[in-house]
């Protein structure tokens, strides 16, 4: 076993330009020791101790399935059903199930199997003024496989015939006028709807819909797949893995091409031969993921490390077609591309969904065989159908208790959820209770109720309604929001360019001359109970007692702290970490940059807290305590700060993801580049060293040991558990 300690290497360029680094190997008993550092029981050193298996080729399929999916779908030749591409449901994707772009909510005296749609026959919204407000609403022509609206009017979009075949595409796609501020706020005769921008903006002489060179353009382009100043430059869509190189991204959906199969088309149907993947041959995408090792024939070694996870293919309803219906590119993913095809991160809490989901896809851990896998996991992208999906047009519903079954032969207990929601898994239905859950949210009091201020996620308040006349929360009940021995705090989703100023990726220490710091919400306009009032507490006290200047702290919202986020917390000798409406990522911002945290929070568990020795580094203060915040904290001792710095040192890699290909690189250029950054602020000669010396950079590889390496390390530990006989 070997681990990876830096060296510089003597560079040929002048002093301003970023040293080469390289890695030097350890011996494998001071590796083991290196790397389980500050861990909290025997999981770490029993992963790297365990026996490798043997890596199997992976099983194909060969179940055909009828008529070739209608065109619109990719056949499972494991289980002969057809994945459906969003507007189509049903066997071998026969059945239309549009999204139009205007719909009324069903009733029961209207009962249908299709929404009412207030789109006609042309996809023209048939009355644009009488319905009132609607988010997904359409002044133009309305692809209704997606709910999404396009122009009208010679840039605008010209549907496929009525009578051409499933899955032709338009005779011209259009300019997308998605958003409803981009839509007119008044139609051509001066009646009232309603958008936002003026008429002649978008159907005017020289009007967005109208010219190729308008004067205005909307301030966002959707959907994901294009770009440009005017929106309508193609660019590379977002889909996890990238389809492995055998297929084509539509929009989050894998077309996969002839042979392949699988929600990322890694799959190749029994008796064809492998082909190559043609990801290598588009570097935008060879530079963030490679084919699925447990594709490759033969298997690319001969043994691999324990956990083995089987990923499931889910109905694209719960992924896949959730990604093809959400209009902006950032919502649902951890990644996205430009035009030009340049990719960014995307900066969005809920982006582990797509993010694990795309680091399971491409790991060594993954395999096709459901009979050897220790784990299952779920790809159930749940955030992104609660808030940017659910609430944006009429349909799609998901009805209660709903998602897909969980397999009994082990008790559910080998199976593995993600809840990104700002509650965790509080609100998770009660079948899959005994399944690991990793979560955002470490709420540990078992007869709980929901403290969220945002009244649409209150999962204590029961929804009766004519689709759910039995309300939901009789299939919540009865089950903790995370429990230790099972379940697992996982870190959010934070990327490169988060925590750049970071002195822990390399950046010259800066003077922590910000004694106590927290930018963000306070609670100014919220409901009471927010943060359970431990931010509003602490704001209070900062204002009044002046806390900038008499305690060299920064407590508040943009109004109040003003400068880069992470330079200010590169600063900061402690940072809060409070509740927002649930969860929130402040630790991670306080990990990820030297920061000791200050957890406020009764019964609830930080990330990692069952794995990693927290308190080591941070400072907990019982919220009963708030009041005392900062008479605690000028009481720990300087001996105590540099202690509690060092063993931060230790595991705050832990804490990012740095695994996949594309963040790696980005981690390890910006390593380079900080590394000869001119040092910012000079410490006055009296200032004491912890002030001036925060934990030093993690000295390794980035991908070793991330986020996604400690969640797979836990859950070998965790085998035995899932083997135990159900019931």
């Amino acid at each position: 076993m070997q681990t990876a300690q830096p060296s510089t290497e003597p560079s040929t360029q002048n002093d301003s330009s970023p040293k080469q680094l390289t890695f030097q190997p350890l011996s494998e008993d001071s590796a083991v020791e290196t790397r389980c550092a500050r861990t909290v029981g025997a999981w770490c050193v029993k992963f790297h101790a365990q026996t490798p298996v043997p890596w199997r080729p992976a099983p194909r399929g060969a179940v055909e399935c009828p008529d070739n999916c209608n065109g619109v779908g990719v056949c499972n030749h494991d289980t002969g059903y057809c994945s459906c591409r969003a507007g189509w449901i049903g066997e071998g994707c026969k059945a239309r199930r549009t999204r139009p772009c205007t719909n009324h909510i069903r009733t029961p005296e209207s009962e249908s199997a299709e929404p009412l749609s207030h789109i006609g026959p042309d996809k023209r919204d048939l009355n644009w003024t009488e319905l009132g407000f609607r988010a997904s609403r359409c002044f133009g022509v309305c692809d209704d496989d997606l709910g999404a609206c396009y122009c009208d009017g010679p840039m605008g979009r010209v549907p496929a015939p009525a009578d051409a075949p499933p899955g032709t595409p338009p005779i011209r796609r259009g300019r997308p006028l998605t958003h409803a501020h981009d839509q007119p706020k008044a139609t051509w005769d001066g009646k009232p709807t309603i958008g936002t921008t003026d008429y002649d903006k978008i159907y005017g002489p020289k009007g967005y819909c109208n010219v190729s060179e308008p004067d205005w353009a909307p301030s966002m382009c959707s959907p994901d797949d294009l770009g440009g100043k005017f929106c309508d430059e193609p660019v590379e869509a977002f889909c996890p893995g990238a389809c492995s190189g055998h297929g084509f991204c539509d929009l989050g959906f894998c077309r996969c091409y002839e042979g392949y199969y699988g929600h990322d088309c890694a799959r190749r149907k029994a008796g064809l031969p492998l082909q190559p993947s043609d990801i290598g041959q588009r570097p935008w995408l060879s530079s963030h993921v490679r084919e699925p090792p447990a594709a490759l024939e033969p298997p690319p070694q001969p043994t691999r490390k324990r956990p083995l996870i089987y990923v499931y293919d889910l109905d694209p309803l719960y992924n896949a077609r959730l990604l093809q219906y959400r209009i902006v590119q950032t919502w649902c993913t951890h990644r996205h591309y430009h035009i030009g095809n340049t990719s960014t991160w995307s900066a969005t809490f809920y982006g582990l969904e797509a993010a694990l989901h795309e680091y399971l896809l491409i790991s060594e851990h993954r395999t096709f065989d459901p009979e050897e896998a220790d784990y299952f996991y779920v790809p159930f992208y749940g955030a992104c159908m609660i808030y940017p999906v659910a609430g944006w047009a009429d349909y799609p519903w998901f009805w209660t208790p709903g998602g897909p079954r969980v397999m009994q032969r082990r008790g559910g207990r080998d199976h593995i959820w993600l809840f990104t929601h700002d509650e965790g898994a509080c609100w998770a239905p009660s079948v899959i209770k005994d399944s690991v859950w990793l979560t955002h949210w470490g709420r540990l009091d078992h007869d709980h109720v929901s403290n969220t201020a945002f009244v649409g996620d209150n999962y204590t308040h029961d929804m009766v309604n004519w689709r759910q006349p039995e309300g939901y929360i009789k299939h919540i009940k009865g089950h903790p929001c995370y429990d230790p021995q099972k379940d697992l705090v996982v870190p959010n989703f934070k990327s490169p360019p988060h925590y750049l100023r970071s002195p822990l990726q390399s950046t010259p220490s800066k003077p922590r001359d910000i004694f106590f710091f927290f930018k963000g919400d306070v609670g100014k306009h919220r409901l009471p109970h927010y943060s359970r009032g431990i931010r509003q507490k602490i704001y209070k006290m900062a204002m009044e007692q002046d806390w900038a200047n008499t305690q060299k702290s920064l407590i508040g919202d943009g109004s109040n702290v003003h400068g880069d986020y992470s330079e200010l917390l590169s600063r900061s000798l402690f940072c809060l970490v409070a509740p927002g409406d649930g969860w929130s990522p402040r630790l991670e911002d306080a990990v990820l940059h030297g920061c000791i945290p200050v957890i406020i929070a009764d019964r609830v568990h930080a990330v990692f807290d069952s794995v990693l020795d927290v308190n080591a580094f941070s400072v907990r203060v019982p919220e009963a305590d708030v009041h005392r915040v900062m008479e605690i904290l000028r009481g720990i001792s300087d001996i105590k700060i540099r202690l509690k710095q060092s063993r931060l040192g230790q595991v705050w890699h832990r804490y990012r993801y740095g695994a996949l290909p594309g963040l790696r690189s980005d981690l390890l250029r910006n390593m380079k580049l900080n590394a000869h950054e001119p040092l910012l602020a000079e410490a006055a000669n009296n200032t004491p060293r912890w002030r001036v010396s925060p934990p030093r950079p993690f000295k390794g590889d980035p991908a070793v040991d991330d986020a996604f390496g400690t969640i797979i390390q836990w859950l070998h530990s965790r085998i035995d558990y899932t083997r135990r006989p159900s019931g």
